[in-house]
């Protein structure tokens, strides 16, 4: 234990680090950073290759969580690691039961041209259109992992790299593919590539979502929580969709909405 460098002031340089792009979209961008809580986000983390900047963690967390951390010290430099106090770690948290283990991680490099050139007839994707709750954003994350999403198009939404978006993802931010543009170049890069693009609308005179025909791949623009698409984008696509609903219910919540499209997606 007395290998790793011990920090107990929250005045110390990484430590204020962590805290900043915890809180601060415009400096995770600037610095290219993001900031990971808990045992099994961070050995995800480094099972995905990401490269960690630096690991704080307690002295009960190398007990509790010793494999995954002998994991991590197995794959990394000494120098990326530093013990904490119990009482720093409990200001770094975002939850109310911290494991006690956090890291300040690397953001893939971002690449739409290659991304792109990755989209294949048959792919399934999604289209996410200005969609702001970070619950949301991580919830719909870690769906399309589960169901096998070829990638995740995020066209003016709030950060993926949010606390909150990487926490109630799961680790399935560092597993999903993930391309972030404009909704315009997003829709003509999928239909070049031979992807009919469906857009997810309140609408009963549009096709019913269990009578489209995904067999050959597809891609659905999902909306807003509050407002859905916008009717200039919703025209880009080739199809409009809607969830059939019984009773009076006409809308669903954004990742609720998300689900039951991606699991229809992956069926195909």
């Amino acid at each position: 234990m007395t290998d790793f460098t011990f920090i107990s002031s929250a005045d110390n340089e990484k430590i204020r680090l962590y805290k900043r792009l915890s809180a601060d979209k415009k400096l995770r961008r600037k610095e290219q950073l993001f900031t990971v809580e808990g045992a099994r986000l961070t050995a995800d983390a480094a099972a995905e290759a990401i490269e960690l900047h630096c690991v704080f963690f307690t002295e009960n967390a190398m007990k509790k969580y010793s494999e995954a951390l002998e994991l991590l010290f197995s794959k990394y430099n000494k120098k990326t690691f530093s013990m904490i106090s119990d009482e720093l770690a409990a200001s770094l948290s975002d939850t109310q039961m911290s494991q006690g283990i956090f890291a300040i991680c690397r953001m893939p490099k971002p690449d739409n041209a290659a991304q792109y050139a990755k989209i294949k007839s048959g792919g399934k994707y999604i289209i996410l259109d200005n969609i702001q709750d970070p619950g949301n954003m991580g919830t719909m994350l870690r769906t399309a992992d589960a169901c096998g999403i070829d990638a995740i198009i995020t066209c003016n939404c709030c950060d993926v790299y949010n606390p909150k978006t990487v926490r109630s993802a799961m680790g399935s931010l560092m597993r999903v593919n993930i391309i972030d543009d404009d909704i315009g170049n997003a829709v003509l890069n999928l239909k070049n590539a031979g992807i009919t693009v469906y857009a997810a609308v309140i609408d009963s005179s549009a096709v019913s979502l269990t009578e489209c025909d995904f067999s050959k791949g597809g891609a659905v623009m999902i909306g807003n929580e509050g407002n859905g698409l916008p009717r200039e984008h919703s025209a880009l696509a080739d199809v409009p969709l809607t969830i059939k609903m019984h009773g009076t219910i006409n809308s669903l919540n954004a990742a609720m909405a998300a689900g039951i499209i991606m699991w229809e997606l992956s069926k195909a």
